[in-house]
């Protein structure tokens, strides 16, 4: 049987980009916490919804859904890359003033955010990391059996 239509593999990974964005650089001061978690929820919950619902509309098989998923983690390295040339290349960035143990054992901002002379070399290579790992997950080969 030939599959039509979004798979659950791109609806998850959609959702889950959005969330992470959401997650990341989604508001939250002038809010509060709850307008936050319900925004978190919510928002990915009705992607989901309306991916499976528009999703089925679509008249993608399954190499239609890979070529998809290899675009969608191609754009995130290209950005990914962007991110850490622009990280290696800054003037300024961001430190903490102060951090304290916190109970799982890492370390947590106390202080303020300042912005401090040179580049974020902690950042770009985090950020060429995760690159490599989304370029190579786009690029891999795969077993396809629609063919």
């Amino acid at each position: 049987m030939k599959q039509s239509g979004l798979s659950s593999d791109n609806r998850k990974l959609l959702v889950g980009i959005l969330f992470i964005v959401l997650l990341l650089w989604g508001p939250i001061n002038p809010y509060g916490i709850i307008f936050r978690i319900a925004y978190l929820i919510l928002l990915p919950t009705l992607l989901w919804l309306s991916l499976r619902h528009f999703g089925r509309k679509w008249d993608g098989g399954k190499s239609a859904n890979d070529r998809l998923t290899r675009g969608i983690l191609g754009i995130i390295a290209g950005v990914l890359f962007v991110g850490a040339y622009l990280s290696f290349t800054a003037t300024y960035h961001s430190e903490c003033t102060q951090s304290a143990r916190a109970g799982d054992g890492g370390y947590e901002c106390v202080g303020d955010y300042i912005s401090v002379p040179g580049p974020n070399k902690v950042g770009g290579v985090m950020s060429v990391a995760f690159g490599i790992i989304a370029a190579w997950y786009a690029i891999s080969k795969r077993d396809d059996n629609s063919s």
